[in-house]
Parts: C-alpha cells; structure tokens; sequence
C-alpha cells in the first residue's frame, strides 16, 4: 500500500494562528474593554398630540336688577250709601167666590135614591145566586170526586207488602171525554210493589165515562190536571 507521509511543517501556521485569537481574547477580558459609542445622535420618537379649536365665550356683563319705584298708593273711594227702597207687600190674590150651583131637585133626589136601591138589590142577588152557584159546585166537584175514588179502588189491587201508612200520589191528566191521557208518579210510598200497583190501577181504569156530563167550567178547573192519592185506609173503608 501507498503510505502517506505527514508533513509535521503544514501545521505550524495553523497553530499560532490559534493562540494569537486566544491571547487577544484574554486581553479584552481582563482589560476592561469598553466598546466605542455611536457618534450619531439618538433622536426621540415625535409624540402627536391632537389639536382641537376652542372658542373663548366673552363674560356677560352682570346686569343688576334696578329697584321698582314706589307707586303711590291709590286714594280709597268713598263709600256710596245705598238708599234702602221699602220692601213693596204683594198682596195675596183673592180666589174667586165659587158659583153656588143650584140643587138637585126632590124629583131629581128621589130618582137617585131608587137608582142605588136597585143595584144594592142587584148586588145582593147576584151574591146570593154566587153563593148558590158555589155551594151547587162544590156539590158536583165532591160528588165526581167520589166516583173517581171508587172506580179506582174497585180496581186496584194491593200488593202483599202493603203496609197501612204507605201513600202513593200520582198525577192524572185528562180530556174533557174523561180518557186519561197521561200519568206520572207525583209522590213514591218507598215500596216498588205499591207504586207500581197504584200506577197498574190508573192504567186499567183508562177512562172516566161519567165525566162527559160535568160542566166544562168545572172539569177545567178542577179535573183536567189532577192528583189522586192511593192510601191501603182509603181502600179498606
């Protein structure tokens, strides 16, 4: 092999190079060294301050307020007396005088008195008559009433659970021929079996022939809309 061959003389330059840099460094740390300032002056930053106009208002001048003079003082006005007028007296008026009329006549009173003596004589007969006409009403109302009555417990049939105090109302409607038309429980026992027995009674019944006879007045006023009472005592006498 080819060997190379160093030559120890290329080294030297390199070498001393290296300490002169080393020495110097040594001699700016231990001397002190201050590195030179720069010659140019520093210049400060230019700071920009806004500008605003201001308009200086001139000082009033203070006006002060001059004293009102003193007005003379207004003379009173004498006082007017006033003359009292007498108080004139209205005097009342004085009402006419009625105009005395002339008096009925003796034949003229004589006919008054017998006028009011026929109708104090009309007014007792016709009161009498009323009277007979009620009492006749009054006859003919209990006796169609008692037919109802009888033709309703020759029908009915009480029930086993019959019980003497129960009472049973139902409403009755009717047509001036005596047909029922209509009939509503208007008042319960508290027994099922009695209720419906009382209502089975009307039902049956149908009609009241004996009704066509009465007087319109009468059957409108007392037998078209009516209520009967079913009662075991009614029944048993």
């Amino acid at each position: 092999m080819f060997e190379q061959r160093l030559d120890w003389r290329s080294y030297i330059l390199p070498v001393m190079a290296t300490l002169l840099i080393h020495a110097l460094l040594i001699a700016l740390v231990g001397g002190d060294w201050v590195p030179l300032s720069d010659p140019r002056p520093v210049v400060e930053p230019v700071k920009i301050v806004k500008a605003q106009l201001v308009t200086l208002k001139k000082p009033q001048p203070v006006v002060t307020p001059r004293k009102p003079k003193p007005q003379p003082k207004a003379k009173p006005e004498p006082v007017k007396k006033v003359e009292k007028k007498p108080v004139e007296t209205i005097k009342p008026k004085e009402k006419p005088k009625p105009v005395e009329e002339p008096g009925p006549s003796e034949e003229e009173l004589e006919r008054i008195k017998q006028q009011q003596l026929e109708q104090q004589l009309s007014a007792l007969a016709a009161a009498e008559d009323a009277e007979l006409q009620a009492d006749e009403d009054a006859s003919l109302i209990a006796q169609y009433t008692a037919m109802i009555a009888q033709q309703m417990h020759q029908t009915w049939k009480l029930p086993p659970s019959a019980r003497r105090d129960m009472v049973a109302i139902i409403k009755i409607r009717m047509v001036p021929t005596g047909d029922i038309v209509a009939m509503t429980l208007s008042q319960s026992s508290g027994n099922a079996a009695f209720d419906q027995s009382a209502l089975l009674t009307v039902e049956k019944v149908g009609r009241f022939a004996f009704m066509k006879d009465l007087p319109g007045r009468l059957f409108e006023s007392h037998f078209r809309e009516f209520d009967f009472l079913f009662s075991p005592k009614d029944k048993r006498l």
